[in-house]
């Protein structure tokens, strides 16, 4: 009974995050940004966890994988996608067909997420930007919109959707926030972008959280132009334990 509970314990933290990316649709529908915007804030902390309890627990399994990724495909596919399309609905300047354009990051997320589960090739480092990535640059803005009034124009927020949803399923290698090696040769780039997005979040608040999301691909190619980097696999790296992909969850 003990270890039928334990193996469940990832899965319900999992399952909580789909709950809140629900919560943030129907905060969306309800005109609602700063709801929308905390509730996908709060669907990746139960992203985090979800993942680390199933690596602490020692559980991990592919039930959960696929569950994780069915949970993204809402809290940081479908709920985004309702966030922005509240904002530029709300401003009433572009044709209905135009401002539903931008739910097209939700299917761009979905094929994000099925992409990574089956492309064995991702070790060390992604390939387009991670989903919760995206979501997070939406929530931002969406609270900051919350608290600010309206931060952009409806067509500069459809088009940063379409960019983001290139983004979301283009090749282009992206640092992830995982591996062994964290050494200052190996990660310059990826430190001096985490103290870049702390002080545009200390000076900008979450306006300045939403531009660092749009650094990321930015620091990722000068990271993998610049820093000495050994890839899980690799014949600097040959311990076959650490050819993994970067996350167990289907992100």
């Amino acid at each position: 009974m003990r270890a039928a509970i334990k193996k469940e314990i990832p899965n319900m933290l999992t399952l909580c995050n789909l709950l809140c990316g629900c919560a943030s649709i129907l905060c969306a529908f309800s005109s609602n940004l700063q709801g929308a915007s905390l509730f996908i804030f709060l669907s990746a902390v139960f992203d985090f966890f979800d993942g680390m309890a199933a690596r602490l627990l020692g559980v991990a399994g592919p039930l959960g994988v696929e569950l994780d990724s069915l949970s993204d495909v809402v809290s940081f596919g479908a709920a985004p996608a309702f966030l922005a399309y509240q904002m530029v609905e709300s401003q009433s300047v572009l044709p209905g067909y135009l401002s539903a354009a931008v739910l097209l990051m939700a299917a761009a997320s979905a094929y994000r997420l099925a992409k990574f589960n089956v492309d064995k090739t991702q070790r060390g480092f992604f390939k387009g930007m991670p989903t919760p990535a995206n979501a997070l640059f939406w929530a931002s803005l969406g609270m900051y919109w919350h608290k600010e009034g309206m931060v952009l124009d409806a067509w500069y927020l459809l088009g940063l959707s379409l960019l983001l949803s290139f983004l979301l399923v283009c090749n282009f290698r992206m640092f992830a926030f995982k591996g062994r090696d964290w050494s200052w040769k190996g990660k310059r780039m990826v430190y001096l972008y985490l103290l870049a997005v702390a002080a545009l979040f200390c000076i900008f608040g979450f306006l300045g959280l939403a531009a660092g999301v749009l650094l990321y691909p930015c620091f990722s190619w000068l990271h993998f132009r610049f820093d000495r980097i050994v890839l899980p696999g690799s014949l600097a790296n040959p311990d076959p334990s650490s050819w993994k992909k970067p996350a167990d969850t289907g992100r």
